[in-house]
């Protein structure tokens, strides 16, 4: 009697089953199979037997099998024409014993769906491109495009489908990326994205590349000009044909001054700016800083003139008062109370002719 033997039915993989301690023992296994796509059907034996006594089957309907050299593997190739489940069955016979294995398998076809979009675009251009299936794609299949960053572009209907979208320079700081997904439910679905590089122009902001620029001659100057761009733009200044490489810190001269040509590059083209820069001569800020003699005396002479004119008030005003007081005294007016003159009490000013109360 012969050897038992082991059947392991795989799809699109081979090699022999172990046999458990327990006995003899059956499995499969399957990648995915797709309609009108060959695949291969293994039948794993172990124990050799002629290719008369094993028989692969698909839908009940046997199929030709190649046995190996070594009698331990016969193969058969199967092509599903129908979506749906599909019986695959290996059956062996040894003596007077009948082995088989089987399972039923969902064939379907969802291939990878074809996007044809372009890899890089430039910042507020329209961005078109395509979204389909390759011909041997099941009937049912559906597709959408998704643009991570403008949202859904297309939703899922039947290919193919024709797509645009306006790339934002928000979109060269982040990740703009579109995706093409084919499904066919209740089936898994297949997705091919493409990343899309957003391109910028150059640009040189005024907050970036400020216009005037003031240096002091015998410190240290920096050009300040940077600009905006995807790719990152590379900024160039010059005067005169003598470049002046922005960011860079250098002794500053008389020479420095004048205007110079900023310009910033990168392939979408260049964007320009004049920037003119100032340069104070040392002697020049000394001659602006004002001498302190002159200041003080500025200052002082007006303020020491209005308190003298003040005190020449005050005295005026002090003389009259001592006049008018000695003329009471002279000649006082009959009906006249007598003056009390400053610093004198209530009882002085009371007394007959002046005279102090005792």
């Amino acid at each position: 009697m012969a050897a038992p033997a082991l059947l392991a039915l795989a799809l699109g993989a081979l090699g022999a089953a172990a046999v458990p301690p327990e006995g003899p023992h059956m499995s499969l296994s399957t990648s995915d199979p797709m309609v009108r796509k060959p695949f291969k059907v293994t039948c794993g034996i172990r124990g050799a037997v002629p290719a008369t006594n094993v028989t692969i089957t698909a839908n009940d309907r046997a199929l030709p099998a190649a046995l190996s050299q070594d009698g331990l593997q016969a193969t058969a190739e199967v092509t599903v024409t129908e979506e749906g489940d599909a019986r695959l069955g290996c059956t062996v016979l040894v003596g007077s014993r009948k082995l088989q294995t089987g399972r039923t398998v969902q064939v379907f076809y969802v291939p990878m769906p074809l996007l044809d979009v372009a890899s890089a675009t430039e910042a507020g251009t329209e961005l078109r491109g395509r979204c389909s299936m390759p011909p041997e794609a099941g009937s049912d299949v559906q597709v959408r495009v998704v643009a991570h960053g403008p949202g859904d572009l297309v939703d899922f209907t039947k290919p193919p489908v024709n797509f645009s979208l306006t790339a934002t320079e928000e979109d060269a700081e982040g990740e703009l990326v579109v995706t093409c997904e084919a499904r066919m439910p209740p089936y898994s679905s297949r997705s091919k994205s493409q990343r899309i590089r957003v391109l910028v122009k150059p640009r040189l902001d005024i907050e970036l590349c400020p216009p005037q620029q003031n240096w002091t001659e015998g410190q240290e100057g920096t050009l300040n000009c940077s600009a905006k761009g995807t790719p990152e733009p590379r900024v160039s200044c010059s005067k005169d044909g003598h470049s002046l490489i922005p960011g860079s810190i250098r002794p500053v001269y008389r020479a420095h001054a004048g205007t110079y040509l900023c310009q910033a590059t990168n392939e979408l083209g260049t964007a320009e700016r004049n920037v003119t820069v100032w340069v104070q001569d040392v002697s020049d800020v000394s001659d602006v800083s004002v001498p302190l003699l002159p200041v003080l005396l500025g200052t002082l002479l007006p303020v020491a003139a209005v308190l003298l004119i003040l005190a020449g008030g005050y005295w005026l005003y002090r003389q009259g008062k001592i006049g008018e007081y000695r003329l009471w005294k002279r000649q006082p007016p009959p009906d006249a109370q007598p003056l009390r003159p400053q610093g004198s009490s209530q009882a002085a000013a009371a007394a007959p002719n002046g005279c102090a109360a005792p």
